[in-house]
């Protein structure tokens, strides 16, 4: 078929004044289409077809023609709108417009532009996510593609998700396709966790680490992110020989710890922590200890002095951090060997997979947490709180922290209350005393 430019038609000056196209700029561009405009001016009789004809990068040999329905303004000087799909994300394509006339012939614009789609982008959450030890360190996040995973699978590209990491930050960057850094591909999709465990690390060493995403054989990198693994002087202790963890067949392969930190059973109320601190008072307060801002470890004497664990200045000194390190973590601190404070997401996790019972054992009221996958139980016992000199609803109530700071009001974190009829995760001030059950993954 005879392809002509609007400047070069082989027919009479009348037909080419008769017929002209001119190519328009884009209305819109994502990951893998584009919607572009172009102008006609001619008589409708006098052409069978129009759009937008486009190739990749300068390859003119290989152009595909779409053609337009989408045509507004009266005859003579018209608009057109035509939406091209199929692109390859991160890509270069020319494209013009173009009308073939009533006999089968195609007249082109003369001017011919470019586009590039759009890269995926990577957004991350890290919040709750990063549990460090010494030799390893656990990194868990929610993958979202902004808006793109749903279009390229459609379009039956391939997508591959990953972490990578190393010591040295340049490392964590692509160069052309390749990391310098070790990598580790994860199964994940839109909306769901990703875990992943590295192993083999130095102690007190700072490594930093970023996800991946590979579309048809491309990299690209998300945020870059670092830890400091623990050093070697920080002590941690032994978990008593009662303590067993119980798998309650949970989703996220998380297993709970069959008694409190501090107790020497199930039903044992153990001791009472703030929120990012190691050291435990007891049940009856005969330690003499007062739960205030003035004693609490991260802050300067009130709440809006906080020293460590801020997202908002107006409360103290930011550092973004919203989870707890483990050297901040009492449930590692104190047992050691892969025990943690649980995350909000965890406590939900339970809750949401359990029947909870309201029991007694031997003497002790609480919550017994039933499994509704595979039957196992913990029990919790309601030990009240300790805030200030006093303890409050000890026998009707009970308070559980996370490792989760409150992001919104970072003078609190989240916690697991729970009473008779009502099981719920709220925020408090960093400062009270409440017990810890700790997990393990």
């Amino acid at each position: 078929m005879a392809c002509e430019s609007d400047e070069n038609v082989e027919d009479t000056p009348s037909q080419e004044v008769n017929l002209q196209i001119a190519t328009g700029d884009v209305l819109d561009i994502s990951q893998t289409t584009a919607t572009l405009l172009g102008t006609i001016n001619a008589s409708p009789s006098s052409y069978s077809e129009f759009g937008i004809a486009y190739y990749p990068g300068s390859n003119s040999d290989d152009v595909t023609y779409t053609m337009s329905t989408d045509i507004y303004g009266v005859t003579g000087s018209q608009s057109f709108t035509t939406t091209i799909s199929g692109l390859q994300p991160d890509a270069d394509y020319t494209y013009y417009a173009y009308i073939k006339r009533a006999d089968g012939h195609l007249i082109i614009s003369k001017e011919q532009k470019k586009i590039h789609t759009k890269s995926p982008a990577i957004l991350l959450e890290y919040s709750t996510m990063q549990w460090v030890a010494m030799r390893d360190a656990t990194l868990c996040w929610d993958l979202t593609i902004d808006n793109t995973l749903g279009e390229l699978t459609e379009n039956q590209h391939k997508v591959s998700f990953g972490l990578v990491w190393s010591t040295n930050v340049s490392d964590v960057t692509p160069s052309g396709n390749q990391f310098s850094g070790q990598t580790q591909p994860v199964n994940a999709i839109q909306g769901e966790k990703a875990f992943v465990k590295l192993v083999s690390l130095k102690p007190g060493t700072t490594y930093y680490y970023t996800t991946y995403i590979n579309v048809n054989g491309k990299m690209y990198a998300g945020t870059t992110n670092s830890f400091v693994t623990m050093s070697e002087d920080i002590a941690t202790g032994t978990a008593p020989s009662e303590v067993k963890p119980v798998d309650m067949g949970l989703p996220s392969g998380t297993k709970w710890a069959n008694m409190n930190v501090g107790a020497k059973n199930e039903e044992s109320a153990g001791t009472f922590y703030a929120w990012g601190e190691t050291v435990g008072f007891n049940y009856d307060g005969s330690d003499g200890h007062i739960f205030s801002w003035a004693s609490y470890k991260w802050c300067q004497g009130s709440r809006t002095t906080q020293t460590k664990y801020c997202t908002i200045s107006e409360y103290g000194t930011v550092d973004n951090k919203v989870s707890l390190d483990l050297t901040d973590d009492a449930a590692y601190i104190n047992w050691g060997d892969n025990w943690r404070m649980p995350t909000t997401d965890e406590i939900q996790e339970l809750t949401e997979n359990t029947q909870m019972v309201w029991s007694t054992i031997n003497g002790v009221v609480g919550y017994r947490f039933i499994s509704n996958l595979n039957g196992n139980s913990i029990f919790l016992p309601a030990a009240g709180c300790r805030v200030s000199e006093s303890h409050y609803e000890i026998g009707t109530d009970c308070y559980y922290w996370s490792s989760s700071l409150d992001e919104n009001s970072p003078y609190a974190s989240s916690y697991l209350r729970f009473y008779v009829g009502r099981v719920f995760v709220a925020s408090l001030f960093r400062y009270y005393g409440m017990n810890i059950r700790p997990v393990q993954r």
